[in-house]
């Protein structure tokens, strides 16, 4: 499994490096919709389990990072890893993942994550009643934001789960997080500050 480089940690930007990676094939949803643990990220997760790279050049991305998201470790599959902490100790998980590809496709992802929230899937025809289209930075990304039905953290909270998805060059981007319904809403406004600040390089 190839590893990925630290990045430098502070309100900078950032310039992560990663090895060029390989083609990998994602699960369908069915195969990856089993609950995680609250605190485990599930990106993490899924690629130590399927022996899954970042599929990126080095020098590719840049970002700034909101004030208050405590950056960790990076892995096999991410390229950046945060947690943001909210109320009553919770907390949200937003990752970086570029994969080869198309990744499995968008739906199949999308499903993936309804999963991992116990929220059932969804058809092509549903799609677009649940997505839509961003332009943070002027790049043009499909958006979704789900909120399970039921109190999965603690049997006290809801999770949730925004995410954005950005096909470029050959490969496919996901800035994601995840986590406690209201950690995850008061969360947006920075984490859309986060897509906009985003800066791609050439590989």
């Amino acid at each position: 499994m190839l590893s990925v480089c630290a990045c430098r940690r502070d309100d900078r930007i950032e310039t992560c490096r990663v090895p060029k990676g390989a083609e990998l094939a994602m699960p369908m949803a069915s195969q990856a919709s089993a609950p995680i643990g609250d605190a485990v990220p599930e990106m993490n997760v899924m690629g130590a389990e399927m022996g899954l790279t970042a599929a990126a050049s080095p020098n590719e991305i840049a970002w700034k990072t909101p004030k208050g998201w405590v950056e960790q470790a990076p892995s096999a599959i991410r390229l950046g890893s945060f947690i943001i902490k909210g109320e009553n100790g919770q907390t949200a998980d937003i990752s970086v993942v570029p994969l080869s590809g198309e990744a499995g496709g968008d739906l199949a992802n999308i499903n993936r994550w309804r999963g991992q929230i116990h929220l059932p899937p969804i058809t092509p025809a549903e799609l677009t009643q649940n997505s839509q289209t961003i332009s943070p930075g002027g790049r043009s990304m499909l958006w979704v934001d789900f909120v399970g039905a039921e109190p999965l953290m603690q049997s006290r909270y809801k999770k949730r789960v925004m995410a954005a998805i950005y096909h470029r060059g050959g490969r496919t981007w996901f800035f994601k997080m995840l986590g406690e319904d209201t950690t995850v809403r008061q969360a947006k406004s920075s984490f859309m500050q986060f897509l906009k600040s985003l800066r791609f390089n050439e590989a």
